[in-house]
């Protein structure tokens, strides 16, 4: 955004996501996954490849009697669950030998309808890059990305008869699994084929790189309807960072300003990785790109690279134009700290997070502030912020670090960031100014210099062997090394005396198979250190070891600490066992950490060193000042992660409240705003992270408290449905105890969750539950509350006489047993929503105004926000231009200052229905409905999305489009019906009655 606090208009930077239409083809009978398909049609049409349906063991030929089953993978942000559906082949060309059918989905397409792919032909692609998507397996992940070049038609295989000529295609990373994967050409954003085979190399390498695709325009020869775009489709608008002009103006970064504590120190071995560092030279000074990811496997030297090209372009004589940021998430694995220190920087300490209310609003104005100089931010080691199975694989695990990233992709700014992990990160490869790197194995040469760095002496023939019988793997070499040379004084010949690499194996497995033979090779001394080491999980100082591990031979004096200490470090710190950064600070490498963690026998002794630990950052957080900050609060969530580790939870659960929240204070999420961090720690109360079961206190208030903050945790980060779940178990465990009025309350949650969510028919048994608790509990409020409940219950349902007595009922309540005589907040809303729809827009509006004046007296802006968009669509039926649209902007100005998603995208809704009514912008009214379309989605928000559709379809009948407004009326009564929203299904038919009169 620009100085003065404008918004900057927003690019269009975004590709279609190919992950969004692509799916699994498994054959029915062991549900093995045998191919690729693209689904292509509203209708539940999905193209694939005729031999991978062949290899289901059904022919491809138009029927209905075999079967194949298709597999929607689970959308990201947990929006989506996975689907398996069975599919029969709808349309094939049995006049030609076209690798192409169409299978026809059973059942309503369970995609949005934007998640369909658009097509082109492939006529106008020769020589554009391509990305494509598909189920070829690598190691343990089964779903593989592949780019290249679409070379052009070729004239097809003798004998061959095609309807047209094979599309050649030159990429390295198209194998099998992948046949049926969309072919997206990334300069005309179409997906314009779908891969059909590729070339198996001899031994020669020569055309290594080449396979071929079906010309999607082969779908003009087909009895299935599908619409091929002859022209470009345009890139999807991208959301820029909005910053309050007042926090723009007070920013003032510091000139060359680096922040690199956390950042590895340069190896003094360094080797190769010329071409490389040349290639991020290029992608960093090229204007498109934004983001560049460094992906590679464990152990790769992925952070060492970062650090060399770092230090190199410092090194350039304009490198003052940089201030650099280095964040290390395998130190510090949390999103919320990493935004109060990034905030701290770009601001030059001039904004506090506590400013801000959340994650979100962090992360929008970090990313606002990168226009003020060129930053140049790396995150090392994201991966522990990624999923790392399943659907989700590659995906951020927090929507706050997705939506900084986001932000930081689109144009405005001249920063860059530079990423390291081992996953891809899949929620940028849209955005075309996202780059990734892959960090390949060191070359044979490359390898053979690193072994004779490190003391290894031999042949060249000897270690150029070593080298590619380990794969040219970094901490590979690095731990070999270290056993020749403790074992054999560095002769290569003795390398026989260690296991040969197995190629079959993962290469984590293969670095433990090392790892044992470096294991054997370690004193007693040694041994017993690493293993006990591996109890911290962040980088430590000398000194932190001394206090903690007293049991190490350097315990008795300062120098005779300092001789052991150089005497042990020198050769772990060169075989990459232990790693420095440069505040000093000494840490393991994940996979070894790993490694002697395992080695540690899970008893007393490990739980005393644990409970030694918990004690000493306590001392450390006694130390300090009240804590203020996230990072005030750092020892005591160091502490209580020791605790669990004792699996003392009891106490882990005290330090929790009585330190992290200060009772009922709540400092780590009410006042920072830090509901992520806090989501992390509860995670290590239950059993392997999984919130999904019981927490593994034993007191049943404790366990009702924590899995009652869980939800809270889990609903302000978006993640509804796992929120549900932890409110049931919460109110369980209240009621297990007696609680009943803490019951009631985690119960009327529930039925608050589940109208957000529109599951309005799982609803109906909580509300019935929430009278019965309401009644145990005694207290009245409870009793107003359970009927507001139903009352929007049965409005959502049409049921409006139901709503009508369950309202009065709880005005009667109000008026006899609280001391407002009104329903307010949420309750206010709801019962002026409802006399809205019936036709009492007077009552509805003089309902709302009192609701507004309690809300900002009591400082509850969401329920402000909320009122404001109902008193503005009050307004639009009116016709009052000026006076709904100043309600929706100080709706969304409200909004945009607080935490919750649901508030944002209903202000977000309203702004819309006053473009679409008065606005003069079809272009600007699009780029905001999509937007809150995509959050609502993403968010679960189901009667939001039918809101959002249909104002979409209204504009599609507005500008004569009818066939896209049916396709849209078609979808919003599919998703009402599903859930019994009456109000969705009348729009629809109030929308149908104007396209017929048309």
């Amino acid at each position: 955004m620009t100085r003065d606090g404008r918004r900057r208009a927003a690019p269009r930077i975004i590709l279609q996501d190919i992950r969004d239409f692509t799916v699994q083809i498994r054959d029915p009978a062991n549900d093995r996954v045998v191919g690729t398909g693209v689904v292509i049609s509203r209708g539940g049409i999905v193209a694939t490849c005729s031999h991978v349906v062949r290899e289901c063991g059904v022919e491809p030929l138009a029927s209905r009697e075999a079967l194949v089953h298709v597999y929607f993978p689970a959308a990201n942000h947990r929006s989506r669950a996975a689907e398996l559906r069975p599919a029969w082949v709808a349309a094939s060309f049995p006049d030609s030998e076209d690798d192409l059918v169409c299978l026809q989905v059973e059942g309503p397409l369970p995609l949005p309808a934007d998640r369909v792919a658009i097509l082109g032909t492939a006529a106008e692609s020769q020589w554009n890059s391509f990305r494509s998507y598909g189920y070829r397996q690598l190691e343990g992940y089964i779903g593989a990305w592949a780019r290249g070049v679409i070379l052009g038609d070729v004239e097809p295989p003798v004998g061959r008869r095609l309807l047209l000529d094979p599309v050649q295609l030159e990429s390295s990373h198209i194998d099998g699994g992948m046949s049926g994967a969309a072919v997206l050409d990334v300069e005309r954003n179409l997906v314009v084929g779908v891969v059909s085979e590729t070339w198996i190399a001899e031994n020669s390498g020569k055309d290594r790189d080449t396979a071929w695709a079906v010309n999607a325009q082969v779908l003009d020869f087909s009895p299935v309807r599908v619409d091929l775009r002859p022209d470009s489709l345009p890139l999807v608008s991208a959301e820029p960072a909005y910053v309050q002009p007042s926090l723009l103006q007070r920013a003032a970064p510091a000139s060359a300003g680096r922040r690199m504590d956390s950042a590895p120190l340069p190896l003094p071995e360094w080797v190769g990785r010329e071409t490389l560092l040349d290639e991020l030279d290029q992608v960093a000074a090229a204007d498109d790109s934004l983001v560049v990811a460094l992906v590679g496997f464990g152990g790769e030297g992925k952070s060492s690279l970062a650090r060399r090209w770092v230090d190199r372009t410092l090194a350039e004589p304009d490198s003052g134009l940089w201030d650099v940021f280095w964040w290390s998430f395998a130190e510090r694995a949390s999103a919320d700290d990493f935004f109060e220190a990034a905030l701290d920087f770009v601001s030059g300490g001039r904004i506090s997070s506590d400013e801000l209310p959340d994650g979100r609003a962090r992360a929008e104005c970090v990313a606002g502030l990168l226009g003020l100089r060129r930053f140049l931010f790396v995150l090392d080691g994201l991966e522990v912020m990624q999923h790392q199975t399943g659907d989700h694989y590659g995906t951020l695990l927090s929507s706050d670090l997705h939506d900084f990233l986001t932000f930081f992709a689109t144009p405005g700014h001249r920063s860059l960031c530079l990423i390291t992990t081992r996953a891809p990160v899949f929620d940028l490869v849209p955005y075309v100014t996202y780059q990734q790197i892959d960090v390949t194995p060191l070359s044979v040469a490359a390898g053979t210099e690193l072994l004779r760095k490190l003391g290894i002496h031999g042949p060249d023939r000897s270690l150029e062997q070593v080298v590619h019988d380990w794969g040219g793997h970094a901490l590979t070499l690095s731990l070999i090394a270290a056993i020749l040379a403790k074992r054999h004084q560095g002769d290569s010949r003795r390398i026989t005396s260690l296991p040969s690499p197995d190629p079959s194996l993962p290469r984590d497995q293969q670095v433990r198979r090392v790892l044992h033979d470096y294991d054997a090779c370690l004193s007693g001394e040694e041994r017993s250190f690493l293993v006990r080491y591996s109890v911290f999980r962040t980088p430590v100082p000398d000194e932190t070891l001394r206090l903690v591990l007293p049991e190490t031979p350097w315990e008795e004096a300062d120098e005779e600490w300092q001789r052991a200490r150089t005497m042990v470090f020198r050769h772990l710190l060169a075989a990459r066992v232990l790693r420095r950064d440069v505040a000093g600070r000494t840490s393991m490498h994940p996979l070894v950490r790993d490694f002697f963690a395992a080695r540690a026998e899970d008893g007393e002794q490990r739980r005393a060193l644990h409970h030694r630990a918990m004690g000493h950052y306590l001392a450390l957080a006694d130390d300090m000042p009240a804590p203020r900050t996230l990072e005030d609060l750092g020892p005591a969530v160091e502490a209580i992660h020791h605790a669990c580790g004792a699996r003392d939870y009891g106490t882990a659960c005290e330090l929790m409240h009585s330190r992290l929240y200060q009772g009922e204070r709540g400092l780590i999420t009410r006042e920072l705003g830090a509901y992520e961090t806090a989501l992390s720690i509860f995670a290590e109360f239950y059993p392997r992270g999984e919130l999904i079961r019981q927490p593994l206190m034993r007191d049943s208030e404790s366990r009702g408290w924590v899995q009652h903050e869980v939800a809270t945790c889990l609903q302000m980060l978006g993640r509804l449905h796992e929120a549900g779940v932890a409110t049931r178990r919460a109110m369980q465990a209240f009621k297990a105890v007696g609680a009943w009025h803490d019951a009631a309350v985690s119960c009327q949650n529930l039925a608050e969750l589940y109208l957000s969510l529109g599951a309005l028919p799982a609803c109906r048994a909580v509300v019935t539950e929430a009278f019965d608790l309401a009644r145990r509990s005694t207290d009245q409020e409870d009793l107003l509350v359970a009927e507001t409940l139903s009352g929007a219950l049965a409005h959502f349902e049409g049921r409006v006489e139901e709503a009508d007595r369950a309202f009065a009922e709880a005005l009667r309540l109000a008026r006899e047993h609280t001391p407002i005589p009104a329903l307010y907040s949420s309750s206010g809303t709801r019962y002026a929503q409802h006399l809205r729809r019936i036709g009492q827009a007077e009552e509805a509006r003089l309902v709302q105004e009192t609701n507004l004046t309690v809300c900002r007296a009591a400082g509850w802006t969401g329920d402000e926000a909320n009122c404001l968009v109902s008193l503005g669509d009050l307004a639009l039926d009116r016709d009052d231009a000026d006076e709904a649209r100043g309600a929706y902007e100080d709706a969304l100005r409200l909004a945009r200052g607080i935490t919750r998603r649901d508030v944002l995208i209903n202000a977000m809704l309203g702004m819309c229905r006053w473009e679409h009514r008065f606005g003069d912008s079809i272009a600007t009214l699009e780029e905001h409905l999509g937007q809150a379309l995509r959050m609502a989605s993403a968010g679960g928000y189901r009667l939001a999305e039918i809101d959002g559709h249909t104002i979409l379809a209204q504009l599609h009948h507005a500008s004569g489009n009818a066939e896209n407004a049916w396709s849209e009326l078609a979808l919003i009564e599919q998703m009402s019906a599903e859930i019994g929203y009456h109000w969705g299904e009348q729009a629809v038919q109030q929308i149908l009655d104007e396209l017929r009169r048309d």
